[in-house]
């Protein structure tokens, strides 16, 4: 059995990781068409690898809910195998989306864009 702190730099390093190839897609991600499609991909991946649940019921250690999932899919250990981390990966995507949505539209009605604002007020000397 791990100790506490081989968890807690296991799953450091989990995120870690995570978030690079995150930055990585961040910045390849002009390569897709369709604006909208493209920041809801990046959601969906975020969702899917950021999120973690109890790696047993029983204890309080945290692993990432698609690994739990896939890993209790496969070994067929509880009766919910692979849909125990689709819960909460699921909620996670919806709410994520749902703020998308609201500061798509926020930006829309204040009429801003998502480049900032230009200053006008400066005058040529």
């Amino acid at each position: 059995m791990y100790s506490d702190e081989n968890y807690f730099w296991g799953i450091f390093a989990y995120y870690f990781g995570s978030v690079l190839v995150l930055l990585f897609m961040w910045r390849f991600r002009e390569l897709l068409p369709g604006r909208h499609f493209r920041n809801q991909l990046l959601i969906l991946l975020a969702s899917i690898m950021l999120v973690p649940i109890k790696a047993y019921p029983d204890m309080g250690y945290m692993a990432p809910a698609w690994f739990v999932s896939l890993f209790e899919g496969l070994t067929g250990s509880t009766e919910m195998g692979f849909l125990r981390g689709a819960q909460p990966i699921l909620l996670c995507y919806l709410a994520l989306s749902i703020l998308y949505l609201a500061g798509y539209i926020l930006s829309r009605v204040t009429g801003r864009s998502a480049g900032g604002e230009v200053d006008t007020n400066l005058s040529p000397d």
